[in-house]
């Protein structure tokens, strides 16, 4: 089978994300060191994971390829060189080079770099012939939310890659084809964002939170977790959220799971225990209630009245 090293890399991978930079400068250490940049060698689904913990002297010479890559920045700082352009780096960011871009990796000078690279081949994205051209070089917008968002992918990559199993194909896919989509929906940064000790902290969180609330609240589960996944500490993302939207987390999150509900209702005729479902309500009686509560009548008249 081809690409054995990304093996043997993805599962030392596993065992380190996610760990702070200083966790992971030691653990670096204990392994191999990396003076140039590995090889890029996609195995047959179309899908790689590397990762590299790069030696003080590490040169990369520049790369063309046919595939997407986006390269995630574990530890260390640099630049990130595409074309005719440098986009600077630092720990926890993201950067994507379309296919076809030169591009190469400048450490800082002193400071080595921890990296995952994902390289994702074109030919998955053939029902989609327009997403890889449309994909903008350089860096996403920064915040802790993507980056934990993007870490919970790389690990599920990772795993799957370092088990080889018969289901690591498709599973591989799958998890390449929901990051290239979230990198996608990021809106792209005007400069360096702010971090948590800038003058109003996690409001950049909780922009970014919002945001993907609003495509994914059927997945919502507590405030606990959605403080977790924002990087905001949950006292200070309850006052937040309240300043923002006016609003509890959990009321907000009915109102876009309502919202949802009365357009299936009015635009099509799908059973209300499956629109439940749908939402992201995890029992019919809840929703019931949830809706009356909201609207003033139960589903079923709701649909009525607007038949």
């Amino acid at each position: 089978m081809r690409g054995d090293l990304s093996w043997r890399i993805g599962q030392q991978g596993y065992l380190q994300i996610g760990r702070g930079v200083c966790d992971d400068a030691r653990m670096s250490n204990a392994q191999p060191l990396t003076r140039t940049a590995l090889p890029e060698t996609l195995p047959d689904w179309g899908v790689l994971v590397l990762e590299s913990h790069h030696a003080p002297d590490f040169r990369m010479e520049w790369r063309t390829h046919g595939f997407v890559k986006v390269l995630y920045a574990l530890s260390g700082s640099g630049e990130v060189l595409i074309r005719d352009k440098a986009y600077p780096w630092t720990a926890r960011d993201l950067v994507v080079v379309p296919p076809r871009h030169r591009n190469r990796i400048v450490d800082a000078p002193g400071i080595a770099t921890s990296v995952y690279v994902l390289c994702v081949a074109t030919s998955l994205l053939r029902f989609d012939p327009e997403f890889a051209c449309q994909l903008q070089p350089g860096q996403v917008r920064r915040s802790v939310h993507l980056a934990n968002q993007v870490e919970s992918r790389l690990r599920h990559l990772l795993f799957e890659q370092s088990r080889g199993s018969r289901e690591t194909p498709i599973a591989m896919v799958a998890d390449a084809l929901q990051l290239l989509a979230l990198v996608a929906s990021q809106p792209r940064p005007a400069g360096r964002q702010k971090d948590d000790s800038s003058e109003t902290p996690f409001e950049g969180e909780l922009d970014a939170y919002l945001e993907s609330l609003a495509a994914n609240f059927f997945e919502a589960t507590t405030i606990d977790a959605a403080a977790d996944q924002a990087g905001i500490p949950r006292r200070r993302f309850t006052e937040l959220f309240r300043e923002r939207t006016g609003t509890t987390w959990l009321e907000y999150v009915h109102g876009l799971r309502i919202d949802h509900a009365c357009r299936l209702l009015r635009e099509t005729t799908t059973p209300i225990p499956s629109i439940a479902f749908e939402c992201g309500f995890g029992d019919l009686s809840t929703f019931y209630r949830v809706f009356r509560r909201r609207c003033g009548v139960s589903p079923g008249r709701w649909r009525e009245e607007r038949g």
